[in-house]
């Protein structure tokens, strides 16, 4: 018999995560609206309608061997407040594992490379800051990623056109696959803890936009008034030494 895997929030990245587990466990994912209920359940999932103000399937979402909660706090008036309903339900203490995706906008901003060993004094992003502080103790494991990019995300194409003061900026991102495969890699091994996940090399943002614009037919940034920004880098190497590999480990090499 499947082990069931519960999906909070199934958009660009845990849609496609659903999809590559479904072969090998049962996959509930939540969605906002019931209309895109149909959709996912031809795809042979199992969608349960659940946001700020419906909670009424959360209990069902809940039953299930390993949680993987990934919401943009963005989407939410009041994401910390939706996330303790969540922590607080009596079925949230026999989940065997539970993944939280957070984001690297948690470290500082300064010119430094940063590991999961951070101590913080003063985090760049409070908000997640919070949140990480509000589910520690209770979440097995916290990926925090860099900048997404992948299938529809390209960098440099929101930029296309626009004047940027900021060419030797280096990057920090990770692409949508190793994502994914971080998270069958985190199941099938049962890694607990926090992990950065974020490529190992870090181009600037003029070598990326500037390749993409050629690559993909947009308008390059105009890159002018060129001012000095920290050099803020984040080290995705901790999963490695457990024997995960990057499938893109250059964000210059990103497939989309």
């Amino acid at each position: 018999m499947k082990k069931t895997v519960s999906i909070l929030g199934a958009g660009w990245l845990g849609h496609p995560l659903a999809l590559s587990l479904k072969e090998n466990y049962k996959v509930k994912v939540s969605v906002r609206i019931k209309e895109k209920k149909e959709a996912f359940e031809k795809e042979g999932l199992f969608p349960f309608v659940l946001n700020e103000t419906s909670l009424e399937n959360l209990d069902e979402l809940l039953d299930t061997n390993y949680l993987f909660i990934n919401f943009p706090p963005s989407k939410f008036q009041d994401f910390k407040g939706f996330l303790e309903k969540i922590y607080s339900h009596k079925k949230i203490e026999t989940i065997e594992k539970i993944i939280f995706i957070s984001s690297t906008s948690i470290y500082p901003d300064e010119e430094k490379t940063f590991t999961e060993d951070e101590v913080f004094t003063n985090a760049k992003s409070q908000k997640i800051y919070d949140i990480e502080k509000l589910i520690e103790g209770k979440t097995d494991l916290i990926f925090r990623c860099a900048g997404l990019m992948g299938a529809n995300r390209v960098s440099g194409r929101y930029f296309a056109g626009k004047e940027l003061d900021s060419e030797d900026v280096k990057v920090n991102y990770v692409h949508l696959d190793d994502v994914i495969r971080a998270t069958k890699f985190a199941l099938e091994k049962d890694l607990k803890g926090i992990y950065n996940l974020c490529s190992y090399e870090h181009p600037t943002r003029k070598e990326i936009y500037f390749k993409n614009a050629s690559k993909f037919g947009f308008a390059k940034p105009v890159f002018k008034n060129k001012k000095e920004y920290k050099q803020r880098l984040i080290d995705g190497s901790k999963i490695e030494k457990e024997g995960f590999r990057y499938k893109y480990p250059n964000p210059l090499e990103y497939e989309y």
